[in-house]
């Protein structure tokens, strides 16, 4: 750790406190002196993971100095003091600025970038990273120059510590060197938030900390557990050609989890059971180094489905060892309840969003930067890969190799379609150095295939009805919500409405999850079953039909649909038909896929062919350099020639700017059944604590910002203080399709797709 003295300033910081405890006596305050040497112990610890133990401990010893002032000690001492802590983002009126002082003292003792970059994470420790430089529009907002050079702070004798710079040794070329350099402090203003509102935790709240510190299983008892748990599928596994192919897969994965860390992909068709395959090379990968494994999936939607086959593989471990964090809550809510669904990833396994990860290694916010330091020395899996927004690929295709390069991650892409996001002539910002786990897969893409497509031009709803209601066991993906209820009403009409089912995110995950047993167990038993479905069911849900009707899209999507059609081979080829839908896809991924699919059709006879798929991700991906980021995120991690010891990182206007979906999406809590409701009342009695909130989730459906506005207005939705809003209509929420507008008189448009 860095020299310190300060034996001048010894006494002061003995007589000064950090917490204090409501209603208690002085001698049970937290001194300043132990939160900081506790802060900073933490912190260091959690930063060696990348190596960086010293600038932890700065960044901890130094984070609230500014506490010490006469003004934060008066305000400890006032009749009401806040028990959690006073500073920036008390509510009160007599909130005292205690961060500034740290941040101005490590920027002075440590001139230059290594001091510029601890003053961001010390300034910023409480309100979040900020702007370096005001920019032309936001000129109001605080900028971490401003604040720096403000005089009008609270005095605090300067504490006679010894600071020397500490050691940064980034792999990063010249080009690379600032993203590097922005993307470092982002992980050490994790380390510091962690530790300190986890010191904080353990002298406010011990009864809160013990929670959290319960202890979790270690990867190798996951392994051992998800090792048995595979054995005994395979063996009870009937022998088919499909089950082969998944033993020859899961082989491979657990052979080439011998490698080194880095970059992996896994190319395999839908069906070939990567969800179990994956997880079974992460948890067998670099068991030395690794602490835990992350798996991203690109929908909220079916997360549930994933964590549900992870939990029945992994049995008595699964309560502990893993964490599902869903972007429902929303991590900008300052609540207990929000805090702990939010927490900081302390788990072997987590399973989380394609949302939730990338818009925090691009945050500047607190709650989300929190736990991206436990990312150091992670399994990363990245579920159907290449459904990363073309507009943002570059600053995501750099975090992803600063994770790889710098802090010993390794990221395995799973697709079921070639790999998009690789490293070619024509895309220079792809992945560099990516072993394939599977040796030949197009030879295993030619050996699996189950399924022919065909296009049948274009359908009205009335005439795809009629076609649908023909089959005995159908599946129908359409591009939007709105279409999906409506296709489900025509059909309802036209066969027996016990064999129409409906699945959108309309409806809750446990509806969701009711609904999928019984298409199951209809298909299974050879029953009538026809589902009416958005792009949800593509990512992973497990059901197999013998046709399947999608509506246009991109060649990637109509490979997922087709990959629900004769999954199991239990015929020798199941028929996947693509039709022309009376409104065409939402503007955005959808729109452009379908856009770029349509340019091939006349070319390729089939979109599943190699050749096929190659061309649409050319179009797609390796070709649109304009676009690869084109909300100029890069730039504000560029540094200034003129000043670069200034490094004007513009934390707060990246994050502003990098969002995988730009419409606000809020959750609402509806009455689905008996157990939902019991939750709802237990809201109206009494603040949410972290165990409800935890079951909260399968009752949660996400609608945009200004639907939820809409339906406050007309009385339909109530706010609650965990940032959830509660349904207050029951007709409003149905059996059949979820959440609906069918009897509530309001603009059907709110909606959105």
């Amino acid at each position: 750790m860095p020299s310190t003295s300060e034996n001048s300033s010894l006494p002061a910081l003995l007589e000064t406190y950090a917490h204090t405890l409501r209603n208690s006596p002085r001698e049970r305050w937290e001194p300043l002196l132990k939160h900081l040497e506790d802060v900073a112990a933490l912190c260091a610890s959690y930063a060696a993971a990348f190596h960086a133990s010293d600038w932890g401990w700065v960044a901890g010893r130094c984070h609230d100095l500014g506490k010490a002032s006469a003004e934060f000690q008066a305000y400890l001492c006032s009749s009401n003091p806040d028990a959690q802590d006073a500073g920036e983002e008390s509510s009160s009126a007599k909130r005292v600025d205690h961060s500034t002082f740290g941040a101005r003292y490590v920027a002075s003792a440590l001139p230059g970038p290594v001091g510029r970059m601890l003053a961001f994470c010390i300034a910023g420790h409480h309100a979040g990273l900020a702007d370096g430089t005001p920019s032309d529009d936001q000129s109001s907002r605080r900028s971490l120059s401003s604040r720096l050079n403000v005089n009008s702070i609270p005095h605090v004798d300067p504490p006679q510590l010894t600071l020397t710079a500490p050691p940064l040794a980034l792999k990063a070329d010249n080009k690379e060197r600032s993203f590097a350099l922005a993307f470092f402090t982002r992980m050490i203003f994790s380390c510091l938030v962690d530790a300190d509102r986890t010191c904080t935790e353990a002298f406010c709240d011990p009864d809160k900390a013990q929670e959290r510190a319960a202890p979790c299983p270690s990867l190798h008892e996951l392994r051992v557990q998800l090792d048995s748990h595979l054995d005994a599928m395979q063996q009870n596994a009937p022998t088919t050609a499909v089950n082969e192919y998944r033993r020859a897969i899961l082989a491979q994965c657990l052979q080439a989890a011998a490698g080194e860390p880095g970059f992996y992909s896994l190319q395999v068709p839908t069906g070939g059971g990567k969800t179990l395959s994956s997880l079974a090379f992460a948890l067998r990968h670099a068991p030395e180094r690794m602490r835990r494994v992350v798996v991203a999936i690109p929908f909220t939607s079916i997360i549930e489905q994933t964590a549900d086959t992870y939990r029945k593989a992994l049995g008595p471990y699964a309560e502990r060892g893993i964490i599902e964090h869903h972007s429902n809550v929303l991590p900008e809510q300052a609540t207990r309840a929000n805090q702990m669904a939010t927490e900081n990833w302390d788990a072997p396994l987590i399973v989380t969003t394609n949302v939730q990860l990338f818009e925090s290694l691009f945050a500047a916010s607190t709650t989300p930067c929190r736990k991206l330091h436990r990312l150091a020395n992670s399994v990363i899996i990245l579920d159907e890969a290449q459904t990363l927004p073309v507009e943002l690929l570059e600053p995501t295709l750099r975090a992803l190799q600063e994770l790889v390069r710098n802090y010993g991650c390794t990221v395995v892409l799973c697709t079921a379609t070639q790999p998009a996001l690789e490293h070619r002539q024509d895309f220079p910002i792809g992945l560099k150095g990516v072993t394939p786990i599977i040796a030949n897969p197009a030879e295993l893409f030619k050996a699996m295939r189950r399924v022919r497509v065909e296009h049948a031009g274009q359908l009205t709803d009335e005439t795809l009805a009629i076609r649908l209601a023909a089959e005995a066991q159908v599946l129908c993906i359409v591009n939007t919500r709105k279409h999906a209820a409506r296709l489900f009403d025509r059909l309802s009409k036209q066969v027996e409405v016990e064999s129409v089912f409906h699945l959108s995110t309309l409806m809750c995950g446990e509806h969701r999850r009711n609904a999928l047993k019984q298409i199951r167990q209809r298909l299974k038993a050879h029953l009538p079953c026809r589902v009416v479905s958005t792009q949800l069911i593509e990512a992973g849900v497990d059901i197999d039909v013998p046709v399947v009707y999608r509506a246009a899209a991109g060649f990637d999507s109509i490979a997922q649909a087709a990959g629900r059609c004769n999954r199991e081979g239990s015929a020798p080829m199941g028929t996947t038909y693509v039709f022309d839908a009376e409104v065409p896809p939402p503007p955005g991924l959808l729109r452009q896929g379908s856009d770029k699919a349509k340019e091939l059709w006349n070319l390729y006879r089939d979109p599943l062919a190699p050749a096929a798929v190659e061309h649409y991700f050319r179009l797609l991906y390796w070709q649109r350099s304009g676009d690869w980021d084109k909300h100029g995120i890069m730039q504000y991690m560029a540094l200034d020639r003129s000043r670069p010891d200034e490094l004007a990182f513009q934390f707060r206007t990246i994050e502003e700017r990098f969002r995988l979906i730009c419409d606000a999406q809020l959750p609402i809590l509806v009455p689905y059944d008996e157990t939902a409701r019991d939750l709802i009342s237990a809201l109206e009695r009494s603040r949410v604590d972290y165990a409800p909130n935890r079951k909260l989730q399968p009752y949660l459906v996400s609608i945009p910002e200004n639907s939820v506005k809409e339906l406050k207005a007309n009385g339909v939705v109530r706010a609650h203080e965990s940032g959830i809003w509660v349904l207050l209509r029951e007709d409003a929420y149905t059996p059949q399709k979820g959440l609906t507008l069918d009897s509530i008189a309001l603009d059907a448009a709110l909606w959105g797709v």
